[in-house]
């Protein structure tokens, strides 16, 4: 009963974390500028409103994902 459970939840995390990390702003622009010069401002955009709660959500998800995964392993 306590497997499936897991089981469960782990296909749920599993889909919700692919859905967050595909709605999330990419950043690989800002990287890339910033190592070939052409980006005037070297300072690091803080994150505010729904990129932070969708950044803390995605942490938060692929923590529990690899609790889950050890758990589902040690049984």
């Amino acid at each position: 009963m306590f497997e499936t459970i897991l089981k469960v939840a782990m296909v749920i995390i599993s889909v919700a974390l692919i859905i967050l990390c595909l709605l999330q702003s990419g950043k690989s622009d800002d990287i890339v500028n910033a190592l070939t010069g052409q980006s005037s401002s070297l300072a690091e955009q803080k994150e505010r409103g729904v990129d932070l709660v969708m950044s803390r959500m995605t942490m938060i998800l692929s923590i529990a994902f690899f609790v889950i995964a050890i758990l589902l392993r040690m049984n």
